[in-house]
């Protein structure tokens, strides 16, 4: 029993004891909110507001720390405190998303667009062999009225003035390719 109290009476009197009895106030409260909001940040992906906050909040704690009343020691404890603490969160998140496969909400990597549910891609297969007019100087890209709707199309040799009579000779994908019909 002697031994346990002087352990005890040894282990009072040093830096690491003295730096949670000593501690001001001010210090308390920003070493907890900056853990709280790191534990904030696990959950709300993304490096925002309460990662940086939290972060800040526990440097300056540190560091008011250290300047009422703390020594080297104090903050070799408090910097292995903080690593110690950024590790578990680290692992904490890294097992939450291990546990979900990719599965939880929090974090979701599906599309902002619903599936299923979009109209696609407008088919303009049919416009080929058909012919219209040149809406816009093609250079090589511009608009051209064909079969009574406009479209975006491109000029195959490159330049067509406006109001100019146009064939589509092939389309792939959005990309309609028109050629220029010389008028003889």
């Amino acid at each position: 029993m002697n031994l346990l109290m002087l352990m005890a009476s040894g282990f009072a009197d040093s830096s690491f004891a003295k730096l949670f009895t000593d501690m001001n106030p001010w210090c308390i409260g920003l070493f907890v909110l900056g853990i709280i909001f790191c534990l904030i940040e696990v959950f709300i992906p993304g490096f925002g507001f309460f990662g940086i906050s939290g972060i800040l909040c526990i440097v300056v704690g540190m560091i008011l720390r250290l300047v009422w009343g703390g020594d080297a020691w104090m903050l070799v404890y408090m910097l292995v405190i903080f690593t110690l603490l950024l590790l578990g969160l680290f692992l904490l998140l890294g097992r939450i998303v291990k546990k979900s496969n990719g599965k939880n909400p929090i974090f979701n990597v599906g599309t902002a667009v619903p599936e299923g549910k979009t109209e696609g891609t407008k088919d303009f297969s049919c416009l080929v062999g058909k012919t219209g007019f040149s809406q816009t100087v093609l250079r090589p890209i511009g608009k051209a009225n064909i079969a009574d709707q406009i479209v975006d199309v491109v000029a195959r040799d490159g330049f067509i003035l406006q109001d100019k009579k146009i064939k589509v000779i092939s389309v792939e994908g959005q990309r309609v390719l028109v050629i220029e019909i010389k008028e003889e």
